[in-house]
């Protein structure tokens, strides 16, 4: 009830603390007509500019205005009723209405002009400086495009003040005018401050990362651009009030050519579609979703379904149409009313601005393809100009060839054939037969096959090709491959594993015509054999899979059946002169031996499969087939990997990752060649070099749908982001995967590392709340773990980040929950660093004015020192390094926030004592603690004398060990206090 000025005051506080968006600005409409009912001048103001900071921010420039028109007049008549904060806010606010009318073509230019002269006369009166009466005058020029640079200097050139915009925001302003400019490199050095972190605000650099994304990708900043991209759109996704943001990260997604990750934006945002509010910004989202269909368009996918204004289904190209007449429309009525063509001209060109990939850029984050969109060819067919004749024979003969070796580039001969045989006016010649080229049935079943062949068709698709060859192969003549083309629809697909009965009866088919010099027989009987291997090795695989690392490993007989097979190909292949197939039985009984071995005692299965790789790169020497060396090195390198030889697996992968590069495979072992990239990467410790490892792994499983893998490779790129301090990035991808349906699929331990990385990754970047809900999650999930310590990790991670949200019953539970677990399956390390994160937490948080606080933060303290000395009693593994020294430090800095900072010192003196006592090994948590109690003595207690003597004793003694590191930030602090 809001019938009491207590209670609006009370209901203005809460509503001060909900985003920014529709509810909050709904309620500060309610709040100011309950404040109205009050004779109280001072409520109806504030109730009045936090309205005005809800419209200012949920996009609503039309209202602001009329709101901020009744602050105005409040102020005149009851100006007693304004103290500091509300005149400040109230002037601060003259500049959001010069935007907001700016914002609104129905406002006239003069309109415009006219309040910008009303905001100079005001500041000049109330004594303030008139740069940001400056800034607005350059955005007025911008926008109408008119004296542009002479405004630019006079506000640039001007110190800031008290009623500038922020630093950050200046700078973005800044920036902007070089990108105008087409001087990407200076804008971007403009906004490095901001990038950095050095310059921030509530809005930035979320909005500067969207501005940038384009400069980022004209300079061919490819990786700064992707991870703008993820961090900047997770910030913009669902706001009211970045509409404009988010119209840039739909450009970005058509200049990349990941046109269906914008349509998800596009989804996910479908609300701006009603906005109204603020017609600029409005215009910016609509160019930019019209750029994003346009794309899909030109492409011939007009006839997708897309998300569009709620209430109504449309395609791509409806939609396109009804945004290029909405936004054609209003932008000529901005220009109309600024009298110039800028905003008109400036939608224009970004509109005719074309992809800058040839293929989609990697972004780590899957994108379902648009529903009916069909699979790309992988090239254009000739064009059959004159000066660049076809000749069938020749490009037959040359396909035939490559496919013979599976060479990556044998579809696109094939789809270049296809191009003209199935054209409407194609003659086969008739000479056919004695050129080698063959019926024309022949033809159209090869290139039946070799479609099939394509590892991104959907299995049903593949199934309708072989089949489709096999008839075509008959109507031929030709048995053998007609038989061949049937095996390989019984073979394995996806989850399918197989028919291996009917494999093998075609097989006994294929020896008995091969025997008997049908044409054909042989190259079949190989290539069924390979299936049948293939099919085989696949079962042994997945059986051994179920019995875990520790199970009992391949069933024995089945084992030995399948390498009998691959001895079997291996010789029939060489009978028949296909050293490439060979190859393949030496790659996968490689396989087998060292899956065997990991599960015998004795034997030396790693070497054994060393020499089988060996032999199958001898092979592919032989067959004058260099591309199949991606195989032979990335086998050898997942080798090397499991074994935890990691520079070996990394010289491999290499090896094999420049191969798939020189020949464009698009296979899904080039695709694991570049995950095992990854994972070799991050065990060397180069967590940036295993991110592009995982992103190009996932892009390439995403190309071949297979969906499990591509959430795996992401889970890892989400941790490896994190790793190299990219925590924004890795949160981004990582709530990404959570939403996949490969991510279900996925091990239940894989799963729970994936929540537990990205609750970290959500405590380091600031949200401790969504990180607790995820550490909440994640314990409920490890709960069943056999390994007990699992869920004593967790809770106490949430019970700490629970203590950073202020979240304080919650944070007591799942203290006790993880004391709790503690006690029967112990993890000091995660209890210790808890019980110190909730003492530091409750006195930040209540400071001296509470002792029950106190009470409660030594509390912490106290149990966290009974967790170090059972760890050393009972000898648990604990590498919190010197918890005695942490111990001693954690108690002064929580002695130090509850205004005891005599004790604090002395505590401190027992941390430095504790840490010297350790040894080298804790220098710098020695230093740390140097420099702690130097500053208590300077800033709190007044000795700034003692706190200089302390730091040059600490730093000589530093330097006089050997180490100058631990002594830096010691100098740089005496530096300081030595100026004051």
């Amino acid at each position: 009830m809001l019938d009491t000025i207590d209670a609006v005051r009370a209901a203005l506080r809460d509503n001060d603390q909900l985003p920014y968006g529709r509810q909050r600005t709904v309620t500060a409409e309610e709040l100011v007509d309950a404040a109205e009912q009050f004779d109280d001048p001072e409520l109806l103001a504030v109730a009045l500019l936090e309205l005005t900071e809800a419209y200012e921010y949920d996009a609503e420039q039309r209202k602001l205005p009329v709101a901020f028109a009744r602050i105005a007049k409040l102020r005149k008549e009851h100006p007693d009723s304004f103290g500091d904060w509300e005149n400040h806010a109230t002037d601060w606010r003259y500049k959001w209405v010069a935007s907001a009318l700016l914002s609104v073509p129905e406002v006239p230019l003069e309109a415009v002009r006219r309040w910008h002269g009303e905001l100079r006369s005001h500041y000049l009166a109330q004594g303030h400086d008139l740069q940001p009466y400056y800034a607005r005058q350059y955005r007025l020029a911008a926008h109408t495009g008119e004296g542009v640079q002479d405004a630019f200097e006079l506000w640039a050139t001007r110190w800031r003040s008290r009623y500038s915009d922020c630093q950050a925001c200046e700078l973005r302003d800044q920036a902007l005018h070089f990108v105008d400019l087409g001087d990407d490199e200076r804008a971007l050095e403009i906004w490095q401050p901001v990038f950095s972190g050095e310059r921030s605000c509530s809005e930035e650099p979320h909005v500067s990362r969207a501005l940038a994304l384009l400069p980022l990708l004209r300079t061919g900043r490819v990786e700064e651009a992707r991870s703008a991209h993820l961090t900047g759109y997770r910030w913009a996704r669902g706001r009211s009030g970045a509409a404009r943001v988010i119209g840039l990260h739909l450009e970005f997604c058509a200049l990349t050519r990941n046109e269906p990750r914008g349509l998800e934006i596009l989804a996910e945002n479908r609300d701006l579609f009603d906005r109204h509010g603020d017609p600029l910004s409005r215009l910016h989202f609509l160019t930019g979703a019209q750029l994003l269909l346009g794309r899909l368009v030109e492409d011939g996918h007009g006839d997708v379904p897309v998300a569009g204004p709620p209430g109504a289904h449309r395609t791509a190209a409806q939609l396109h149409a009804e945004l290029r007449t909405e936004g054609d429309e209003l932008a000529a009525r901005f220009d109309a009313r600024n009298g110039t063509g800028a905003v008109g001209g400036a939608r224009r060109a970004r509109l005719a601005r074309t992809p800058l990939f040839a293929e989609p850029m990697p972004l780590g984050l899957r994108a379902a393809a648009p529903a009916d969109t069909p699979l790309p060819a992988p090239a254009a067919a000739p064009s059959g100009s004159p000066e660049e004749p076809v000749d069938l024979v020749e490009l037959v003969a040359k396909a035939r060839e490559l496919s013979n070796t599976n060479h990556p580039d044998a579809l696109l001969h094939w789809n270049r054939i296809g191009a003209l045989i199935e054209a409407p006016d194609h003659r086969h010649p008739e000479d056919a037969e004695q050129s080698g080229l063959g019926p024309l049935a022949q033809l159209r079943a090869e290139l039946a096959l070799e479609r099939a062949f394509d590892e991104r068709l959907p299995e049903a698709e593949a199934d309708a090709l072989y089949a489709q060859a096999a008839e075509l192969f008959e109507q031929a003549g030709l048995t053998a491959r007609a038989l061949g083309a049937r095996a390989r629809r019984l073979g394995p697909h996806g989850d399918r594993p197989g028919d291996l009965r009917q494999i093998r009866e075609i097989r006994d088919r294929l020896a008995e015509l091969a025997a008997a010099g049908a044409p054909f027989g042989g190259r079949e009987l190989v290539a069924v054999l390979q299936l049948q291997a293939n099919a085989e090795m696949r079962a042994v695989f997945a059986a051994a899979a179920e019995g875990g690392p520790d199970g009992p490993g391949p069933d024995p007989a089945a084992l030995a059946e399948a390498e009998a097979t691959l001895e079997l190909l291996h010789t029939e292949a060489g009978r028949y002169g296909f050293p490439h197939r060979q190859a393949n039985a030496r790659l996968l009984g490689a396989r087998a031996r060292f899956l065997a071995g990991r599960h015998q005692q004795g034997g030396d299965a790693a070497a054994e499969a060393d020499r089988m790789i060996a032999e199958a790169e001898e092979l592919v020497g032989q067959a004058a087939a260099p591309w199949r060396l991606a195989h032979v090195h990335g086998q050898r390198g997942e080798l090397a990997l499991y074994n935890g030889d990691l520079k070996t697996a990394e010289e491999y992968l290499q090896r094999a990752a420049a191969v798939v590069a020189q020949y464009g495979d698009r296979s899904t072992g080039a695709a694991r060649v570049h995950d095992g990239l990854g994972r070799t990467y991050l065990g060397l410790g180069r967590p940036a070099e295993a991110a592009a490892a995982f992103t190009e792994s996932a892009a390439r499983y995403d190309r071949l749908g297979e969906a499990d893998d591509a959430a795996s490779a992401r889970v890892m790129l989400g941790q490896a982001l994190c790793s190299a301090g990219r925590a924004d990035d890795g949160v981004a991808v990582l709530e990404s995967v959570l939403l996949e349906p490969g991510f279900a699929e996925l091990d239940v331990r894989e799963q729970a590392q994936a929540r537990l990385t990205l609750a970290r990754g959500l405590r380091e970047i600031g949200e401790p709340r969504a990180a607790a809900e995820e550490y909440l999650l994640l314990a409920d999930r490890v709960a069943g773990f056999e390994e007990k310590h699992i869920l004593t990790m967790v809770a106490a991670e949430a019970a700490a980040t629970l203590a950073a949200a202020e979240q304080w019953p919650a944070a007591d539970l799942a203290r006790q929950r993880a004391l709790d677990s503690h006690r029967t399956a112990p993890h000091p390390d995660a209890v210790f660093d808890m019980l110190l994160r909730q003492a530091r937490h409750t006195a930040d948080r209540h400071g001296p004015e509470h002792p029950e606080a106190a009470e409660q933060a030594l509390a912490r303290l106290d149990e966290a020192a009974e967790v170090a000395r059972t760890a050393a009693a009972e000898d648990q593994d604990f590498a919190s390094g010197c918890p005695e020294g942490t111990l001693h430090d954690t108690r002064a800095r929580t002695l130090s926030s509850l205004g005891r900072n005599e004790e604090a010192l002395a505590e401190m003196e027992r941390a430095v004592a504790a840490f010297a006592a350790y040894g080298p090994g804790a220098h710098h948590g020695q230093a740390e603690s140097i420099r702690v109690a130097a500053l208590l003595e300077a800033n709190r207690l007044d000795r700034p004398d003692a706190a200089r003597a302390r730091l040059d004793a600490a730093v000589a003694m530093f330097r006089a060990a050997g180490d100058p590191e631990a002594a830096e930030p010691l100098v740089q602090l005496r530096a300081h206090l030595g100026r004051h």
